[in-house]
């Protein structure tokens, strides 16, 4: 895999490789009607997935988070604590991109819903991943692929540049403590 990016106002799916893993629980449960082993099934998934980003071939990632993903306790303050500076401690892996997308920002080009871009190395191309409250989706047709990723340019436009969304980020995680 060559890279991902990602455009969400949402917090599922790819972003998970950026997820602890008592915040995933809390993701999860939220969602309701789901047993406790279904839940750390998922969490271990989840952690497992982690890894990609540290191996030693690690893909591209670029993600653009919508404040309100920064914002909003999930867990508790303690749990949200802990997520804040895992998102903080990715920014310093090479090959992650982070950026906020500011409630300043207004309307954006993801106010439809969150959605992954993924590039993999021929033959297999590019693929946009949507993920919806019971199940996902993912588009292959090139128009499809193209208006993703205008959507995602548009985001990252939009957006904190990396370094001061790393520090905005840190202070929203004291401001929760």
């Amino acid at each position: 895999m060559d890279s991902w990016a990602s455009g969400e106002s949402a917090a599922p799916s790819y972003r998970c490789l950026l997820q602890t893993e008592d915040y995933a629980r809390a993701l999860h449960r939220a969602k309701q009607r789901r047993t406790d082993d279904e839940i750390e099934q998922m969490v271990a998934v989840r952690t497992a997935r982690q890894a990609l980003l540290t191996q030693a071939e690690a893909p591209q990632f670029w993600t653009v988070i919508n404040e309100a993903v920064i914002r909003r306790v999930v867990g508790g303050p303690e749990i949200m604590s802990a997520q804040l500076a895992r998102l903080v401690e990715a920014t310093k892996l090479p090959n992650v991109t982070l950026q906020v997308l500011p409630f300043t920002a207004g309307a954006h080009a993801a106010m439809g819903g969150g959605f992954h871009a993924l590039s993999f190395p021929p033959p297999a191309g590019a693929v946009v991943y949507i993920e919806y409250q019971t199940g996902s989706l993912y588009l292959e047709k090139s128009p499809e692929i193209d208006s993703y990723m205008v959507a995602f340019d548009h985001l990252r436009a939009s957006a904190l540049p990396a370094e001061a969304s790393r520090a905005f980020i840190a202070q929203v995680a004291k401001e929760i403590k």
